[in-house]
């Protein structure tokens, strides 16, 4: 079944928001209902497509169209950008990192310690709310700007067939194994012992069952006449992020938390479709390539200095600012958590502003500056490239029992029991010291991080198969 563009975006677009306005009135319900469907589709498309025969490719009625270029650019041979690769690795290990910083700040995570007011926690929930803010989208950008290669070399029925093959198996991998597998490991570190919990869940594979989703309706649309579309500017885009996130933050407060296992937090779901929609168009209009009039690299030239020195402006200030915040409310009693204390505006206002700067700027910085300084391939590149995706997958073993050995060589050298309460795996328990959350969080992040892609290669390596689709 193909639509044509007009007719795809409304049928996409009325399906997202009938399910988005039914959560907002019964989220209850309804988070149930999403999480259900995504699961239903994703575990059943996978076993269609892997028990289907494949057709005669030369039959598939898939536009194979050449990659569009627009009539300013001058025509150049598509180049290699080695740097997307880079940058690939570098999200992932942002990832492991990004959950390794939960587990010591006491939420948003399996398995957490430190969950009361520390040093510790005031910079990390800093640090994890400007992570939040760009890298899942930069992730669905990437993989958007893959998309229409793809699609048009393989056709319709074959590139489903991969994508359902390459992400689909691991999905359902992780959603009926692994996911049990996983819980045994942190319930037990908790002291709750081996239980374990039958419910289907993708962990961090929710980005997977998104990006099949986003896949299926870029294939059954149909791209005879591609999109013409100019790069738009850093000003541009801070004014299409300026809405999106407000409604972003009307999505957190009525949603209750998730959809379809997609976490509703800062930089999510208006801006994974937003993303993954301007990287198909990035792909078929050469925005990041050399020589394309008005393109990305022309955009950095001019305006590069101000881009910069706004992130990292932010950034100082953001960080300095909750470290303040926290030193002058200590023993103040928290509702839930450090972001969510009631009727601050001045910080629900620094959180909007942060998020909608590293939202609209990000992209520009790290396509930039992998692009200057990390375009080339090598041993190491080509090594970590190949582990990244399972690097994705695996991580939170590694991330949970990181936390869990430190917690053992915690209470082996200080004499000091962390207690779990029942059913939790949150521990309120106050260490002796924030230095000990702080080297803590400092070593697990760089042994977490290290052992997974150390993993990831050699199980790429050494199992039969694991290549196809991993």
């Amino acid at each position: 079944m193909t639509f044509s563009k007009s007719t795809s975006k409304k049928v996409f677009f009325s399906v997202l928001t009938a399910l988005v306005l039914a959560q907002c009135a019964v989220p209850g319900i309804m988070i149930y209902v999403g999480c259900s469907l995504i699961l239903f589709f994703v575990t059943f498309s996978t076993i269609w497509f892997m028990c289907k025969k494949p057709s005669d490719p030369t039959l598939d009625p898939a536009p194979l169209l050449p990659t569009t270029t627009s009539h300013k650019e001058k025509p150049t041979k598509s180049e290699r950008l080695y740097y997307l690769d880079n940058l690939k690795i570098f999200l992932t290990i942002i990832v492991i990192f990004h959950h390794q910083t939960c587990s010591f700040v006491g939420a948003g995570w399996y398995f957490n310690i430190g969950n009361y007011t520390s040093s510790f926690q005031a910079f990390g929930n800093a640090l994890l709310g400007m992570n939040q803010s760009y890298f899942m989208c930069v992730f669905f950008f990437i993989s958007g700007y893959f998309t229409p290669t793809s699609f048009e070399k393989k056709g319709r029925e074959l590139f489903l067939r991969d994508k359902f093959k390459r992400l689909g198996i691991p999905y359902m991998l992780f959603a009926y194994v692994l996911s049990l597998v996983l819980g045994t490991i942190y319930q037990s570190f908790a002291g709750h012992g081996a239980t374990l919990n039958p419910t289907p869940n993708p962990g961090p594979l929710w980005f997977v069952g998104w990006l099949l989703v986003f896949n299926y309706a870029y294939a059954c649309t149909d791209h005879s006449s591609p999109t013409i579309m100019p790069t738009p500017t850093p000003f541009q885009m801070l004014g299409w992020t300026f809405g999106l996130n407000i409604l972003q933050f009307v999505l957190i407060t009525f949603m209750g938390g998730t959809f379809a296992f997609m976490p509703l937090t800062l930089g999510s779901l208006p801006f994974d479709i937003m993303y993954f929609y301007g990287g198909c168009i990035a792909k078929r209009n050469k925005w990041l390539e050399t020589g394309t009039e008005g393109g990305v690299i022309e955009i950095m030239d001019k305006h590069r200095k101000w881009i910069y020195a706004v992130i990292v402006g932010h950034s100082v200030y953001n960080i300095s600012f909750c470290m303040y915040y926290q030193q002058t409310h200590v023993g103040e009693d928290y509702d839930d958590g450090y972001y969510m204390e009631k009727n601050n505006v001045y910080l629900g206002t620094c959180i909007f502003v942060g998020s909608w700067l590293f939202i609209a700027l990000m992209l520009f910085a790290q396509l930039d500056i992998f692009r200057n300084h990390f375009n080339w391939t090598g041993k190491w590149s080509k090594i970590l490239s190949g582990a990244s995706y399972t690097a994705y997958i695996v991580h939170p073993f590694f991330v949970c029992t990181a936390t869990g050995v430190f917690i053992k060589v915690y209470e082996a050298t200080t004499g000091q029991h962390l207690v779990f309460e029942d059913g939790k795996t949150d521990s309120e328990t106050v260490l002796e010291s924030d230095a000990w959350l702080w080297g803590g969080w400092a070593v697990c992040s760089l042994v977490s991080i290290a052992l997974t892609f150390f993993f990831s290669h050699w199980f790429r390596e050494l199992c039969p198969g694991a290549k196809q689709i991993l």
